[in-house]
């Protein structure tokens, strides 16, 4: 798929994703964007919170068992750690952005997301129009105006396919702490396997926003 913007910018804009990146570009105002989505400047806040703890917990993870196959057990300890402090923090609702159409592997546990990303679809042919279509509606998202940005794709007939990345949070928690108590035990090993189950919790959802005429 061809991007067509950054994850940060889009999701920001649209709010039917929460981004983990929100502090690598620029935002459109929150008057401005929590205008067009319907949102407060205090839910906008929400959403980039729970989208940073979840992707920052899985890239902890993920840096940790890095750091168990080099041989330092000890910063994996301390990332594991920090993982499982983030995914645990009191402070925030998680069940306020939990996906509720979309059901986890394991009963009684719920998929957050985490990450997304806004592709154009597979069969997109560049043409003047579309690619003024495409200048709009990037325009358009940058001042938050994501209902404006969706009908000029639209009506140029650019499809629009969105993928989510939704992370079990139950599951997740239940790896991390099960790695926690490995690495308190020296087993680095098994320890490592867990929280390769962990990351490979993870799945894809995919939504098409805007149909390709």
């Amino acid at each position: 798929m061809k991007r067509i913007l950054t994850a940060t910018a889009l999701s920001l804009a649209m709010f039917s994703t929460f981004t983990w990146a929100a502090d690598a570009a620029p935002a459109a105002p929150a008057s401005a964007t929590s205008t067009a989505a319907g949102l407060s400047a205090q839910q906008v806040q929400d959403v980039a919170k729970v989208a940073q703890q979840g992707f920052t917990a899985m890239r902890d993870m993920q840096y940790a068992r890095v750091a168990l196959f080099r041989g330092y057990p000890d910063v994996a300890t301390k990332l594991t750690n920090q993982a499982a402090g983030l995914l645990a923090d009191d402070s925030t609702d998680w069940k306020s952005f939990i996906k509720s159409d979309k059901k986890a592997p394991l009963a009684g546990d719920n998929y957050v997301i985490i990450n997304a990303s806004i592709a154009l679809s597979e069969d997109f042919v560049a043409t003047p129009e579309k690619q003024k279509a495409i200048a709009k509606a990037n325009e358009k998202l940058s001042k938050g105006d994501r209902k404006g940005a969706l009908e000029a794709l639209r009506l140029a007939g650019v499809g629009i396919t969105e993928t989510q990345y939704l992370m079990p949070l139950k599951q997740t928690r239940q790896a991390v702490t099960h790695a926690q108590a490995l690495l308190k035990a020296g087993k680095y090993y098994e320890a490592n396997l867990a929280l390769k189950g962990a990351e490979e919790g993870i799945v894809t959802d995919s939504v098409t926003l805007v149909n390709a005429n």
